[in-house]
C-alpha cells in the first residue's frame, strides 16, 4: 500500500467515490473537504489530505487540520497500519488522533509503537443515523433558524459549551463557525419559549446526502423541559425536507442523557469513533 498527501482539488477528486460508499460514517471528511472547497473555510496551508491507494485503487483516506489530529475514515486494519507508517515519516509529532473504530486503535497502536511513545484511549463517542424524526410531543416553545441577531448569544453559548465539556481545554472560539453558518440563513436553529431563546442545534451542509447535527446546547436554567430534543427534531426534519436522505449525530459516551434523548426522536446508532492521544513513554 501506498500514502500520498495531495493538495485539496486533487484529493477530493480522487477520494470522494471511496468516501461516498459511506456517507455517514465519512461525513465529517466529506463536510471539512466540501467547506474548504467552497471557500466558507479558508485554507490554512497546514492542512494534510492524505490518501491510501492499493493497486492505483483509493482504499483509505484521512484529513488533517492542525492544531485537531488526523481524523481517519473507515479504513482496514492494513490500510490502518500503512497510512501510520507514513505519518510517522512524514508529520510532526502527533498529540492525537480521531476516526472510526476499529480504525483508529489500529493506527493508533502502529503509530505509538513506532514513534516510542504511549497511546491513551481518549474520548469515546457513538455515531448515529436518522432516516425518519419522531418529533416529541408537549414541550412549549418553537423552532426557527438564527439570525445575525443571534450571533452573539451563539458564539456565547458556543464557549459556555466548550468550558463544560472539556474545563481542561484552552477557550473556544467559535465565531468562525458561527459566522461561516448564518449567510446560510437554514444552518443553525434555535428552540424560543415565549420569545426567548433556550436551546439550539447547528447543520452543516448537505454532502452526498447526508446531514450533521452538531452544536447542541441548552443552558443550565432551561434543562429538563425537552428544549433540546424539540430542537434537534425540528432541525433535523428540516434538512430531510429540503433534500437530505439522512442526518448524523455523534454523542459522548459518558453521557448518558444525550445518547438518550436523541433516540427518542428517531436516531439510532450505527458505529463508534474514538480519540487516542500520544503521550511520552
Amino acid at each position: 500500500m501506498q500514502c500520498l498527501t495531495e493538495d485539496l482539488a486533487t484529493f477530493a477528486a480522487r477520494a470522494d467515490a471511496w468516501l461516498r460508499r459511506e456517507p455517514v460514517l465519512h461525513n465529517v471528511l466529506l463536510t471539512l473537504v466540501a467547506d474548504r472547497l467552497s471557500g466558507d473555510v479558508p485554507l490554512s496551508g497546514d492542512e494534510r489530505f492524505v490518501r491510501v491507494v492499493d493497486g492505483g485503487a483509493t482504499v483509505g483516506a484521512a484529513v488533517h487540520t492542525p492544531p485537531r489530529g488526523p481524523l481517519l475514515g473507515a479504513l482496514s486494519s492494513a490500510a490502518a497500519r500503512a497510512l501510520a507508517e507514513h505519518v510517522v515519516r512524514a508529520a510532526p509529532p502527533l498529540a492525537e488522533v480521531h476516526g472510526p473504530v476499529p480504525a483508529v486503535a489500529e493506527f493508533a497502536e502502529r503509530y505509538a509503537d513506532r514513534t516510542d511513545r504511549v497511546a491513551v484511549p481518549g474520548v469515546a463517542q457513538r455515531i448515529f443515523r436518522l432516516d425518519e424524526v419522531r418529533p416529541p410531543v408537549g414541550v412549549a416553545g418553537r423552532a426557527r433558524p438564527a439570525t445575525a441577531a443571534d450571533r452573539d448569544l451563539l458564539v456565547a453559548w458556543a464557549a459556555a459549551y466548550a468550558a463544560e465539556t472539556m474545563p481542561a481545554a484552552p477557550p473556544v472560539d467559535a465565531a468562525g463557525q458561527i459566522d461561516a453558518r448564518l449567510p446560510h440563513g437554514d444552518r443553525l436553529w434555535l428552540w424560543e419559549r415565549a420569545g426567548t431563546p433556550v436551546s439550539t442545534a447547528w447543520l452543516s451542509r448537505p454532502v452526498a446526502g447526508v446531514v450533521r447535527v452538531s452544536g447542541v446546547y441548552t443552558p443550565p436554567q432551561w434543562r429538563g423541559h425537552g428544549h433540546a430534543s424539540a430542537c434537534v427534531a425540528q432541525a433535523s426534519r428540516y434538512a430531510l425536507t429540503v433534500g437530505a436522505t439522512a442526518c448524523a449525530l455523534y454523542t459522548d459516551l459518558a453521557n448518558p442523557t444525550s445518547n438518550r434523548i436523541y433516540q427518542t426522536v428517531g436516531y439510532r446508532p450505527l458505529a463508534d469513533a474514538a480519540q487516542w492521544r500520544f503521550v511520552a513513554r
